[in-house]
């Protein structure tokens, strides 16, 4: 099999379905953000070292001097519009960014600031990059309800961002009963969002089927270790519940040891929708582009395989009809030129 050229899958229109706000801000935008409030980040040498972290602890201290640095809605517009900018120059089209609301407004943040830089960096992607953001709100399994139930009631109330689609449920799994998160759940997809928890990325199956059960997940954020139990793997299979897969991400903070050692290829084999993410581009040093270019590599992609995988990815979101049908065929009829 011919693998598809790199020049081929950089301008190849992408959809990305798994992607952290929080996570995206890259070393300027850092830098700049501090600077606008007067945050000591460190020089430049010290920004350079947190980002070449080797575990989930350094990840996490990472993680949250970005927090620190996006104090009005102006920074949350700035970043988004950092991002746009980002996925534009990759080709990417559409895509559903997570954002962590609670974690905002229990940092004193005013939910109309908050969801104000939402809707205007949404709006510059579209106009100034041509690119379609939607938002997927999440819950950090840190809060236990009532905490918990604040996104839903932010989801389903008058301050809900424009373009939001979804509810999400991120932070560490283990010890975590999603059980405790179905009425937030059951509430936001009553208002017609789906469900994309995050799920066997550090813990097992049971972690998946969790989220399967409790909290009727359309879609499941990384979901790799779903492979360790043949019964979830059919589930997953006849009900074609998408796996939405990060590579980068997963070797980086320690889910699977290397690349090579990862299961997207035998998930693949054995008939698993997947789709291929970012997570944490920023902090990852990662783009969609980088992680189908790993992909190809992996698992021996032609380019009909990677305009595949990304008609997939259309396909399984939650864009609106009309635009699922203008992406789709422009990937379809796209041939690297």
């Amino acid at each position: 099999m011919s693998t598809a050229t790199d020049d081929f899958v950089r301008r190849l229109p992408k959809v990305e379905q798994h992607l952290h706000l929080e996570g995206s801000l890259r070393l300027p935008t850092i830098e700049r953000l501090a600077q606008r409030h007067g945050v000591d980040v460190g020089d430049r040498r010290y920004l350079e070292q947190r980002y070449q972290f080797s575990g989930f602890k350094e990840f996490l201290t990472l993680f949250m001097l970005g927090l620190d640095v996006l104090r009005t809605g102006e920074d949350f517009a700035d970043a988004t519009e950092a991002l746009a900018l980002e996925l534009a120059g990759q080709h990417v089209r559409y895509a559903e960014v997570t954002t962590t609301a609670y974690s905002h407004v229990q940092r004193g943040i005013p939910i109309e600031d908050y969801c104000a830089g939402l809707a205007e960096g949404r709006r510059r992607a579209r106009e100034r990059h041509a690119v379609e953001l939607a938002w997927v709100v999440d819950i950090p399994r840190e809060f236990e309800p009532p905490d918990a139930r604040f996104t839903a009631a932010f989801l389903t109330g008058p301050h809900a961002p424009e373009g939001a689609v979804a509810i999400g449920l991120g932070g560490p799994e283990y010890g975590s009963d999603p059980r405790k998160y179905t009425d937030s759940f059951a509430i936001a997809r009553a208002a017609g969002l789906g469900s994309v928890p995050h799920a066997g990325e550090m813990d097992g199956p049971g972690s998946v089927w969790g989220a399967l059960e409790a909290l009727q997940a359309d879609r499941i954020g990384h979901g790799i270790r779903a492979v360790e139990d043949d019964a979830l793997v059919r589930h997953l299979t006849e009900h074609a519940i998408p796996l939405e897969v990060s590579l980068s991400s997963n070797v980086l903070l320690g889910a699977c040891a290397s690349l090579a050692d990862h299961a997207v290829g035998e998930l693949v084999q054995r008939g698993v929708v997947v789709t291929l993410n970012t997570d944490d581009p920023g902090y990852f040093s990662t783009t969609l582009t980088d992680e189908l270019l790993l992909a190809r590599d992996l698992l021996n992609l032609d380019a009909g395989a990677l305009r595949g995988l990304q008609v997939v990815a259309v396909e399984t979101s939650f864009a609106p009809p009309e635009l699922k049908r203008t992406i789709r065929a422009e990937i379809e009829k796209y041939s690297g030129s």
